[in-house]
């Protein structure tokens, strides 16, 4: 079968990139993280510190952590700078090295190995889901907490009481609900994709290890074919 070892090998490759770019955006991450908060970038703006002065508008994002200053002549001052282009670049060699690793062990679906590596991504994908979801309901706090603890204005800049707290069970999401109908989502948007992008890679990971586990009993089952010993001599 070298069609399939050769499938393997290059999924191996595949994984390996993959695990390299998991770690540099992980990095990338925490790197901007650390320099949005320490930059304050909102008060520089405002001050006049940096930027051509004037009216802007702020925007924030979680995914990669950033706050950027956008004045009215276009002019768009960046927390993290470069480091979103580089956190964005690695999410696209994460993404194509990781469906393309997972093609190839999808292609080489048949025997007890292919059924043993399907099974420990799946296992894998459900940790991660898990690990995921655990941080989801950790970021917004005990169900039954009061409103006030949990839409804290420290968290969600709106600095007053929330009406209600909706939540959602999958993907986890907790929506603080004021008076006046506005709403603060607590769990990035973010996050929820990557809840359902772990639940189907699991859930074709299992759906593969299954099948390559029919074609290893399959193999096992059949009846060996017993040469005739040669008679003519």
């Amino acid at each position: 079968m070298p069609n399939i070892r050769a499938s393997r090998r290059d999924a191996d490759r595949l994984w390996g990139v993959f695990g390299v770019a998991l770690g540099a955006t992980f990095v990338v991450w925490m790197v901007s993280w650390l320099v949005t908060g320490i930059s304050e970038q909102d008060e520089r703006c405002a001050q006049g510190m940096v930027g051509p002065g004037g009216r802007f508008r702020l925007e924030e994002s979680s995914f990669p952590p950033n706050v950027s200053c956008v004045y009215e002549d276009g002019t768009t001052l960046s927390s993290a700078g470069t480091l979103v282009w580089i956190f964005w670049a690695a999410v696209v060699v994460l993404t194509v090295s990781g469906l393309g690793a997972l093609a190839l062990e999808l292609t080489g679906v048949r025997g007890a190995k292919a059924a043993s590596r399907l099974s420990r991504l799946a296992i894998t994908g459900a940790a991660a889901l898990a690990a995921v979801y655990a941080l989801a309901f950790l970021t917004t706090g005990f169900p039954k907490s009061d409103p006030l603890q949990t839409c804290s204005a420290f968290t969600t800049g709106i600095y007053e009481r929330a009406q209600s707290v909706h939540r959602t069970p999958f993907p986890a999401q907790t929506t603080c609900v004021y008076a006046d109908g506005k709403t603060y989502d607590l769990v990035p948007g973010w996050m929820g994709t990557l809840e359902w992008t772990l639940l189907a890679a699991t859930v074709v990971c299992a759906v593969g290890a299954v099948r390559a586990g029919r074609y290893a009993d399959a193999g096992t089952g059949a009846t060996p074919r017993v040469t005739e010993p040669d008679q003519s001599r």
